[in-house]
């Protein structure tokens, strides 16, 4: 009878440790599953940062080029104003030096 209980709990000691390192294992498995896991989010949440900020710089690209349209526009049309009035004052100029050295 004691050679049966000294086997028991030999048999419950190797157990035991097949049940330890079977749990050892499952922690590598899903300490390793949870690293691919977390590079996989990593990666994926880099990903998207990066898509944000192309989205953010061709915003501001379309942006400026409206507003630099815009300005460029309306500089245009201050010059041709102000050549009409420098061809309309130089006319009115000409006109008056020409009186005035007639006369």
């Amino acid at each position: 009878m004691g050679d049966t209980a000294v086997e028991k709990i030999k048999q419950a000691e190797e157990q035991a440790e097949t049940l330890i390192r079977e749990a050892k294992q499952k922690s590598k498995e899903m300490l390793e599953q949870a690293k691919v896991e977390a590079e996989a989010s990593y990666k994926e949440i880099i990903e998207q940062a990066r898509e944000k900020k192309s989205e953010m710089i061709q915003d501001k690209e379309e942006l400026a080029q409206e507003d630099s349209t815009e300005l460029i526009e309306k500089t245009d049309s201050q010059i041709k104003k102000l050549e009409a009035m420098k061809k309309e004052e130089f006319s009115g100029l000409v006109k008056a030096i020409v009186e005035k050295v007639v006369v």
